[in-house]
C-alpha cells in the first residue's frame, strides 16, 4: 500500500510542468480573445506589413521631403477664373531693381556753425540806436546798431592830428629837398626820419580805426583840407540811407560806432536796447544764416565703418514727421564718444524754404551703398510655417507653382530675395493668401 501510495506521488511530480504549460497557454488564448488578437493569414505571413516603428519612421521621412528645401513643391490649380478673381489675385514680372543699403542714425538739426556768429561791439559804449530786431532778415554788411563809443572818438582825433603832422613834415621835406646843397646833410637827414615817423605813426591811427571795422579812406583824406577830413570822420563807416534816417541829436556825435552784419543771415537773439551800457565781452546780437544747416547724427561704432563722406542722408524730423531734403555727409567724427559709443557724423542740408528748424530731433538713413538686387513685393510673399513661399503662375493664369524663397533685406514695400527665383519670372503680387490655403488644402487631400 505504501508503495502504491509512492508511486502516485511520483506521477503526480511528473505532471506537474504539462499542468504549468496548459495553463499558461490558456491564459494566453484568454488575453488573445480578450483583445481581440487575429491570427495572420498566409499572404501576410509570407508579407507582412511594417511595424508601428517602420511606420513612425516613415511618416518621419515623409515630414522631412516636405521641409526640405530642395525639394520642389507641387504645383496646384485654381477651380475657375471666377474663383482667381474672388480671391484676388494678381500677377507681375518681377526685375532687377536697384536696392540701397543704409545705415540708420538718431541725431538733430544744427545751425552750421560756420555760418553762426555771437556778435558784440567792438569798442565799449552807450548804445545809441538799434536798427535789426529779433527775426528779421539781414544782409552782409548791413548796419545792425550804433554805438556811441569814447574811445572811438579819440581815435578820430589821433588820426586827424597823425594827418596834419604827416602833411606839415612832408612840406618840410620836400622844401629842403628843393634847395639842393644848400640845406645840411644831416637837417635832410632829419626832416625825413620825421616824416617816416609821422607816416607810421598814421598806419598805426588807421590801423586801429580797422581794429574797429571802419574802413579809412586814407588817399581820399590825405589829400582833402581840415574841414573835410573832420567832416568825413565824423560819418565814417555809417551808409548815407542810415543818416538820412537818424535823428539829428544822435547824427551829431563824432563817436558813433556802427555794428556790421558779417553775413546774410537771420537775428536769432537780441540783447541790446537804446541808452544800454555795453562791451565787448556780452555779445548784443546772434545772428545766423539758416539757408543751411547742419544734421548731428550720432552712428553706432559697428556701423561707423560704413559711412564715408559724400554719402547721402535722408533726414526724418521727428516732430512734423517728414522728411528734410536729401543731405550730404560731410564729416566724420575720429573718436567715439565716451558714454553713448557712438561716432559724431555731421550732413550739411540745404533750407533755401526755411522749412526746417534747428534743435528738431530725428532720425536719418544713410546710404552706404547701392546695387542691383532681385525684389518681390512684401505681398507676394507667405510662410507655410517651414520656409517663405511665392507663387510663380503657370502655363495658364489659374496654375501655379510654389516656389521656396530665401530672403535678404526687407524694406517698406519690398523685400530683396537672395535664392530661389530668377528675372522675368511671373509671380503672383497679391491675393497670395488665398494661393497658401489652396496650396495646403491640396497638400492635406494628397495625404488623405
Amino acid at each position: 500500500m505504501l508503495s502504491r501510495l509512492r508511486g502516485f506521488s511520483l506521477w503526480i511530480l511528473h505532471q506537474i510542468p504539462t499542468v504549468l504549460t496548459l495553463g499558461l497557454l490558456g491564459g494566453i488564448a484568454w488575453w488573445g480573445f480578450a483583445w481581440d488578437w487575429k491570427i495572420p493569414s498566409l499572404p501576410e505571413l509570407l508579407h507582412p506589413s511594417p511595424t508601428k516603428k517602420e511606420e513612425d519612421a516613415e511618416k518621419k521621412q515623409d515630414n522631412a521631403d516636405d521641409k526640405n528645401p530642395n525639394k520642389p513643391l507641387p504645383p496646384f490649380k485654381l477651380d475657375s477664373e471666377e474663383a482667381r478673381i474672388s480671391a484676388g489675385v494678381r500677377t507681375e514680372t518681377i526685375q532687377l531693381k536697384w536696392v540701397e543699403e543704409y545705415v540708420v542714425a538718431n541725431g538733430d538739426i544744427e545751425f552750421d556753425q560756420s555760418r553762426y556768429a555771437h556778435l558784440s561791439t567792438r569798442a565799449s559804449g552807450t548804445a545809441k540806436s538799434v536798427h535789426k530786431d529779433l527775426g528779421q532778415q539781414v544782409k552782409k554788411g548791413e548796419v545792425l546798431a550804433l554805438v556811441a563809443s569814447p574811445d572811438l572818438a579819440r581815435l578820430k582825433f589821433d588820426l586827424q592830428q597823425t594827418l596834419l603832422t604827416v602833411q606839415m613834415r612832408e612840406k618840410i621835406f620836400r622844401r629842403l629837398q628843393s634847395t639842393g646843397g644848400a640845406t645840411s646833410p644831416k637837417d635832410l637827414e632829419s626832416a625825413e626820419f620825421a616824416l617816416r615817423d609821422a607816416r607810421i605813426a598814421l598806419s598805426k591811427d588807421v590801423q586801429s580805426l580797422q581794429n574797429l571795422g571802419l574802413s579809412v579812406p586814407l588817399d581820399e583824406l590825405s589829400r582833402s583840407s581840415d574841414e573835410q577830413i573832420a567832416a568825413r570822420l565824423h560819418t565814417l563807416g555809417i551808409p548815407e540811407k542810415l543818416l538820412q534816417k537818424l535823428d539829428p541829436e544822435i547824427a551829431t556825435g563824432n563817436d558813433l560806432l556802427p555794428m556790421y552784419a558779417p553775413f546774410d543771415g537771420v537775428v536769432i537773439k537780441r540783447d541790446i536796447v537804446p541808452g544800454e551800457t555795453v562791451s565787448p565781452q556780452s555779445p548784443q546780437f546772434q545772428l545766423a544764416d539758416v539757408s543751411r544747416l547742419w544734421i548731428m547724427l550720432r552712428v553706432r561704432l559697428e556701423d561707423a565703418g560704413k559711412v564715408r563722406r559724400d554719402q547721402h542722408a535722408l533726414f526724418h524730423l521727428d516732430g512734423p514727421n517728414e522728411n528734410a531734403p536729401p543731405a550730404k555727409i560731410q564729416w566724420i567724427s575720429a573718436e567715439v564718444d565716451e558714454k553713448t559709443r557712438t561716432v559724431a557724423v555731421r550732413a550739411e542740408v540745404e533750407n533755401a524754404e526755411g522749412r526746417l528748424r534747428p534743435h528738431t530731433f530725428g532720425s536719418a538713413r544713410i546710404v552706404v551703398n547701392r546695387q542691383q538686387r532681385l525684389t518681390v513685393p512684401n505681398d507676394a510673399l507667405q510662410f507655410d510655417g517651414t520656409s517663405h513661399l511665392v507663387f510663380a503662375q503657370g502655363d495658364s493664369p489659374l496654375e501655379f507653382q510654389p516656389l521656396r524663397v530665401q530672403l535678404g533685406p526687407s524694406h517698406e514695400t519690398f523685400t530683396v530675395v537672395l535664392d530661389g527665383l530668377k528675372a522675368g519670372q511671373t509671380l503672383a503680387v497679391a491675393g497670395t493668401r488665398p494661393l497658401l490655403s489652396e496650396m495646403l488644402k491640396e497638400r492635406i487631400g494628397g495625404e488623405d
